[in-house]
C-alpha cells in the first residue's frame, strides 16, 4: 500500500493539469484495469478491492474538485476513465452531457443497504428517463462545531450561534469562523435567515432582495469573525489555542478535529443542514463497464465501505458499512438524514462568487 501511495504520476495522457494518478498493481497482469477519477483517500482500499475482485486492478487519479472532473471527462469524450466520483450536484451534468452509463442494478447487490435518503437520491437526482446513472458512495454535511468547554453542549443549537456577538451568556466576538468558500457560507447564511424556500427546486435560487440581505449580514458581522477558514489543520490549531468557540465547516473536517481536541463537539442545529455526497458514475465510454460496476458495489459493501470511511473520516451511504465502523466520531443517529437539504447548483453562481469576494474584501 505504501508503495502504491508513493507512485504519483501526472495525468499527461489526458492533457490535463492538476490531476495526479495513484496506480494499483503495476505488474504485467492480464487482468482488467479500472481507471478512476476521484478524491484523495480512495486508494486506501485498492488492495482490499483487488483481492476481492479477482482479475481487477485499480488505477486512481485525483482531481482538484468536481468541476475539474467534469471538464476533464467532457474534454476527452468520456473514454479515458471508467469511473468518475464527483459531488452529487455534478452528476446531472454528466448525465445531461451523455457521459454516464446506466447503472447495472443486477451487479449492485449492496444497493438495498443504502440509507433510504440515498436510494431516493439515486432514483431522482441521478435518474433520467427511468434509468439510474449514479451511485451515492460517501457523504457528509455542513453545520458547526464548537468548544464544549466554552459553549455548553446543552445550548440551543442554531445557526444563530454563527452570527451572534453573544449567545446564552457566552462572548463569541472574535471566536467564530465561517467556511472559506462562497457556496457553503452563502447557503448557510441563507438558512440562518430562514430562506428555506430557495432550496426547494433543482437549483438554490435566492431572490435579489435575499442576496442583498445575505451580503449585508455577512459584511456587518465580519468584524466579529476570527476569519474565513476551511482547512482542518488551521481549525485544529485554533481550537487547541483556545481561539475558536464555534466553526462552520464540514462534519468530516470536524471528525478529524475531534480526534485531536477532546472538547470539540459537532452540532445538529434546529434549522436544516446541507448534506453532500459523492456520486459515482461509470462513464458511457468505458470499455470495462461490468468490472467498473463491481468496483462501485464494493465501495458500498459492509467491509470495504467501512474501511473506506475509516480511512477518509467520511460516512458511508451504506447502513451495513456504517454498522462495521468502530470510530465513535463517525457514528450517526439513524434519523440524522431526515430533512437534510442536498447540495444543488446555485442558480446565480457568478453573482454569488462576486458577492463573496466583496464580503472578504470589505
Amino acid at each position: 500500500m505504501e508503495d502504491r501511495r508513493q507512485f504519483i504520476k501526472a495525468a499527461g495522457a489526458a492533457g490535463v493539469t492538476g490531476i495526479a494518478g495513484l496506480s494499483g498493481c503495476m505488474g504485467g497482469s492480464s487482468g482488467t484495469t479500472v481507471s478512476i477519477l476521484t478524491w484523495t483517500g480512495y486508494d486506501a482500499v485498492n488492495d482490499q478491492i483487488e483481492e476481492t475482485l479477482d482479475g481487477v486492478e485499480l488505477e486512481i487519479s485525483i482531481a482538484d474538485g468536481s468541476a475539474n472532473m467534469f471538464s476533464t471527462v467532457n474534454a476527452g469524450g468520456g473514454e479515458q476513465y471508467d469511473i468518475v466520483i464527483p459531488n452529487n450536484e455534478y452528476v446531472p451534468r454528466f448525465i445531461d452531457a451523455d457521459l454516464a452509463a446506466p447503472v447495472d442494478m443486477d451487479i449492485m447487490t449492496n444497493f438495498d443497504a443504502l440509507y433510504p435518503t440515498f436510494q431516493d437520491a439515486a432514483e431522482t437526482q441521478f435518474a433520467s428517463d427511468g434509468d439510474v446513472y449514479g451511485l451515492p458512495v460517501q457523504f457528509g454535511w455542513y453545520a458547526y462545531g464548537y468548544d464544549s468547554s466554552v459553549l455548553s453542549e446543552d445550548h440551543e443549537h442554531s445557526y444563530d450561534v454563527l452570527f451572534s456577538e453573544e449567545y446564552e451568556g457566552v462572548d463569541l466576538t472574535g471566536g467564530i469562523t465561517l467556511y472559506d468558500g462562497y457556496y457553503k457560507t452563502i447557503m448557510a447564511t441563507g438558512l440562518s435567515l430562514g430562506y428555506t424556500e430557495a432550496f426547494e427546486g433543482d437549483t438554490v435560487s435566492f431572490t435579489d432582495e435575499q442576496l442583498t440581505t445575505i451580503e449585508e449580514t455577512l459584511t456587518d458581522f465580519k468584524p466579529n469573525l476570527l476569519g474565513f477558514v476551511h482547512d482542518e489543520e488551521t481549525l485544529t490549531q485554533d481550537y487547541q489555542n483556545g481561539n475558536i468557540v464555534a466553526s462552520f465547516a464540514n462534519r468530516s473536517t470536524h471528525v478529524g478535529i475531534m480526534n485531536d481536541v477532546e472538547s470539540v463537539r459537532f452540532s445538529q442545529p434546529a434549522e436544516e443542514e446541507l448534506t453532500w455526497f459523492e456520486g459515482a458514475i461509470v462513464t458511457a465510454g468505458s470499455s470495462n463497464k461490468e468490472a467498473s460496476f463491481r468496483v462501485l458495489n464494493e465501495y458500498i459493501s459492509p467491509e470495504t465501505g467501512a474501511a473506506l470511511s475509516e480511512n477518509r473520516n467520511i460516512m458511508n451511504t451504506s447502513q451495513d458499512a456504517m454498522g462495521n465502523i468502530d470510530s465513535e466520531a463517525l457514528q450517526i443517529e439513524p434519523g440524522v438524514l431526515d430533512g437534510m437539504i442536498p447540495f444543488k447548483p446555485a442558480e446565480q453562481d457568478e453573482e454569488w462568487i462576486e458577492m463573496f469576494e466583496r464580503i472578504k474584501n470589505a
